[in-house]
Formats: structure tokens, sequence, C-alpha cells
């Protein structure tokens, strides 16, 4: 009885769609791809992804509290290019940047959170006004990709430690370890209960205002680190670098099965859906599909996403 009661909540998650579609495409790899389960097209995925798993948890956490972020590329953006304008060869240098581009990506996030938390505009309105300005001010400064990255820092990204041990996925490891320890703290909750009432959370003596900024700073780390993923993997400065991620991240967050409303879902959703948008594209090019239908392909997905998703919810409610 025990047993039974676990599956069925497992399958009434609203994760679990995201985790069939994960096996799916999965399976469509390895079988598209004959190395696909091979050390190296382990580690070249790996290094192409991480950027959007953590920019998808970004999102997703941003999500939960009931808002969202369309400035996420553009933090991206600006932070590489503030990147590639001012690292140099020594490992202090590297260091100060990277922390530099780290302060900058939270007072970003920092900047939407208080907007957002204290006058109350349209997060979508306010973000897509802060996307454009983060995105004019990459521009401004370096109009074409350019700059300069050591090569030592991007092949630092691509190295390994002992056992072979990859360096880009330290950056996941830390991101999920990060997330577990946040889920046993009663800010957690806090997440879901201002995402899935605002009011009445307000009304039971949660601070909404602190919940909200916490979270997008909180955001605002992971997008940090994807930033450092994504200059380390180009070596290179652009402003157009991180305009992708935002809507990407999005898909990713609802294909994980999280709801706009707030509140609802489960933070192993986005990072799912970040490795599903990613399989998808190799997807497409092992199967010889040109680039042009790659947006039209995740839109399926996504619609395909939602209508699995309702599966849980009809199951929930035919057991009432």
């Amino acid at each position: 009885m025990k047993n039974g009661f676990q599956f069925k909540n497992f399958y009434q998650n609203p994760s679990f769609p995201s985790f069939l579609i994960l096996l799916a495409i999965i399976i469509l790899n390895a079988f598209l791809q004959p190395n696909f389960f091979t050390y190296r097209a382990f580690k070249s995925n790996l290094l192409t992804f991480t950027p959007l798993i953590l920019t998808s948890i970004a999102q997703g956490l941003i999500i939960l509290v009931g808002c969202v972020d369309l400035s996420l590329g553009a933090t991206i953006s600006l932070i590489t290019v503030l990147m590639a304008s001012l690292m140099g060869d020594s490992v202090m240098s590297m260091l100060l940047v990277v922390l530099c581009g780290s302060g900058l990506a939270l007072l970003m996030s920092l900047v939407n959170g208080f907007i957002i938390s204290y006058f109350g505009p349209p997060p979508l309105l306010t973000t897509y006004a802060t996307s454009v300005l983060w995105f004019g001010i990459a521009l401004f400064f370096m109009p074409t990709p350019g700059g300069y990255i050591p090569s030592a820092f991007s092949k630092m990204y691509r190295s390994e430690l002992f056992l072979r041990f990859p360096v880009a996925l330290i950056f996941l490891v830390g991101a999920f370890l990060l997330l577990y320890f946040i889920s046993k703290l009663k800010f957690y909750k806090h997440i879901y209960a201002v995402g899935g009432n605002e009011d009445a959370t307000y009304a039971n003596g949660v601070n909404v205002f602190t919940t909200k900024i916490k979270v997008f700073l909180l955001s605002g780390l992971f997008v940090a680190l994807a930033a450092v993923c994504v200059v380390a993997q180009t070596a290179t400065g652009d402003a157009r670098s991180g305009l992708g991620y935002s809507l990407n991240s999005v898909a990713a967050s609802i294909i994980g099965g999280l709801s706009f409303s707030g509140g609802k879902g489960s933070i192993a959703g986005p990072i799912m859906g970040g490795l599903i948008l990613g399989l998808l594209i190799n997807v497409l090019y092992f199967a010889n599909i040109t680039s042009f239908y790659q947006e039209f392909m995740k839109g399926i997905i996504i619609i395909f996403s939602l209508a699995i998703g309702a599966i849980p919810k009809y199951l929930k409610t035919r057991s009432l």
C-alpha cells in the first residue's frame, strides 16, 4: 500500500511529464547518435547544456514566486561583455573579473526584484524593459563580438579533475547542492506560499517583499554561473551571446511543469526542461533537420508537454 501511494505521488507530480519526455529524447539521441553514451559525447553535451540548465534554474525560481524574468539573457550578454573587456592573463585578474561579473548579475537582479516587489508593475513588462536596457548597454560597449578571454580560462572550463571529473560538472553539482540546502529552509516554503497566494501569505506574517528580493538575488547567482560558462565556452564577449537564454529558460520551466501562476511545480522540472531542449537540438542535428525547424520543433515539444501535463491533474481529479 505504501509503495502504491509513493508511485501515485510520482506520476501525479507536475514534473512527471517532463521526465517521460526526457526519457524519450534520450532514446532518440541514442538511436541517432551511436556514441551518445560515451564519455566524449557526455562531456561535449555537458559543456553545451550547463549554461541553459543554470539559467533554467534561475528562471524556475522566479516563476515559482509568481514572476517571470525576460532579462536573464541580456544579463548574461552584459556580463560576457564586461568579462571580455576587463579580463587579463593572471589568475588574480580572472578571479576579480569573475567576482565583478557576479556582482553585476546580483545588482541587475536586485534592480528587477526591487522594482517589481516595491512598485508592483507586471514582471513581464518590467523585465522586458530592463532586458532592452541591459542589451543596449552591452551593445554600446561592444557593438561586435570581441574582447579578450585568456585561453587558460577556457581550458579550465573544459578541463578535468581527478578520475576524469569534468570541471563543468562542478558548476552543476554546486548548483544542485545549493538548491538542496535552500529546500531545507523555511524560505523555500515561503517561495511557494508567495507564488501561490501573495495576499494570504502576507496576512500570515510572511514578508513578501523580502522573499521576492531574495529569490531575484538567488536567481542572479545562477545567472552569474551561467555567464561564466558561456564566456569560457565562447572565449569572447558578445552582446548577443545570451539573448536566446531568456525564452529558452521560460520554455524549459514550462516543459518542466511549472505554472505561470506561481507556487506550483518542482525546481527539478526546469532542470529536466533544460536537458530536453539541449538534447532536442542534438536530435535535429543528427537527424539532418535544418536549424530553420528548431524553433518550430521547440514549440511542438512545449505544446506536447503541456498536453501530457494535464494527465496528472486528470488522474488526481479522478482519484478524489
